[in-house]
């Protein structure tokens, strides 16, 4: 970890261009546990590929989704004869669940394709309510680790998922504005800010000539990405517009000078990892309320397909007893659930859906048609580490 004191230079984000159904070779999650029951088969679209998942045993197991004999996809009429096997609805072919292995064809019992093909079966691994899926042809695959938010995994953050939703937009869009300063635009009429009483700038101002200065690099081993610390900017709660001798003057809902608010933006900070992972926070300490500790914010842009993406949030809280546990639990279910998505996401998703149209334009995204300014050092400082593996 480190600061990055080099100049601007021109970025020629050419793996990122392309990458428009993701970057392959990474765990992304997939579903919230709960959406998969014993026996139960699911199916989604992730990274262009249509895949189909199984619990067996209480482990779930996932393949293609595509018959290896004339492409009939499963899930168009699911069928399963026994716990460890789908069978294709079309002509009876039928697959082991658990490795993709092709075990019987009703018409065909002695074919010797039987034994010697097989689905393509996708890693699977299940923590913190949540299910992580690997796509690409790396085996063994990168350890979890490597690919979700700092702390994530710690023993003692109880995480708790809470919305998972089909969004209109390339996945790129979402990623580019994760924690993007200026996109806080959006937010300043937005609920949670007044519920939360937060400070919120609807601008921040590089500190310096060299706006890439203030990031701090994470090259790994583990997550690959950058901090962006609110610190590191000048907050805007006050500007005024001139046109054809007109003025009005915007205002954040909340000014530190006259609100203090529940914290100081300045103890805020965003870290945006590979493949498509947001840490945001802490938030939601309230010490007047009875409320200590804090919330760490998760959110995944997942691709689905060229022109959406599935928009996935967690929030995690350390604890130190089962009994922490469940209140936090409950505290978010109840309370930030709600507010954090109606009264803040849902912004966020207004935002890339109704940049889509633009970036279906041949020859808009990345450089092309875009204006970017100098306030876009974190746009292009993520397109260059996404294009290059996390390295810049």
């Amino acid at each position: 970890m480190r600061k990055s004191n080099k100049k601007p230079v021109e970025i020629k984000p050419g793996a990122y261009e392309d990458a428009i159904l993701g970057f392959r070779n990474h765990w992304y999650p997939a579903l919230f546990s709960a959406d998969v029951r014993e026996t139960e088969v699911k199916t989604l679209k992730i990274l262009g590929e249509d895949v189909l998942l199984k619990r067996v045993d209480g482990q779930v197991y996932a393949v293609r989704d595509e018959c290896l004999h004339r492409g009939f996809k499963f899930s168009t009429k699911p069928e399963c004869f026994t716990k460890n096997t789908i069978t294709c609805w079309f002509h009876g072919f039928t697959y082991n669940i658990k490795n993709g292995d092709l075990v019987a064809i009703p018409s065909d019992p002695d074919s010797k394709l039987i034994g010697n093909r097989k689905l393509h079966s996708y890693p699977i691994q299940e923590t913190k309510g949540m299910l992580f899926i690997f796509i690409g042809d790396m085996s063994p695959p990168p350890p979890l680790l490597d690919d979700v938010q700092f702390g994530f995994l710690d023993e003692d953050n109880h995480v708790a998922p809470f919305h998972s939703e089909e969004v209109h937009s390339n996945w790129r869009i979402a990623a580019d504005s994760a924690s993007e300063f200026n996109h806080t635009f959006i937010h300043k009429e937005d609920e949670l800010v007044k519920y939360w009483k937060q400070p919120l700038p609807f601008a921040e101002k590089p500190k310096s000539d060299n706006p890439y200065e203030g990031f701090i690099l994470h090259e790994g081993p583990g997550p690959k990405g950058f901090t962006d610390a609110f610190s590191d900017v000048i907050p805007v709660f006050e500007f005024k517009i001139e046109c054809d001798g007109e003025t009005n003057t915007l205002r954040s809902a909340f000014n530190p000078q006259t609100d203090p608010g529940s914290m100081p933006l300045q103890d805020v900070e965003g870290i945006l990892t590979l493949p498509c992972t947001l840490r945001i926070g802490p938030w939601g300490a309230e010490p007047e309320s009875g409320i200590t500790g804090s919330y760490m914010h998760y959110e995944w842009y997942v691709p689905i397909d060229e022109t959406h993406h599935r928009y996935i949030i967690a929030w995690g809280k350390k604890v130190s007893s089962e009994g922490e546990a469940l209140k936090a639990e409950h505290d978010i279910r109840t309370r930030w659930s709600y507010l954090e998505y109606e009264g803040f996401n849902k912004s966020d998703i207004l935002a890339n859906e109704g940049s889509q149209a633009a970036y279906d334009e041949p020859g808009y995204a990345y450089g092309e048609k875009e204006n970017l300014s100098r306030i876009d050092a974190y746009v292009l400082t993520w397109r260059r580490m996404a294009a290059n593996g996390g390295e810049t």
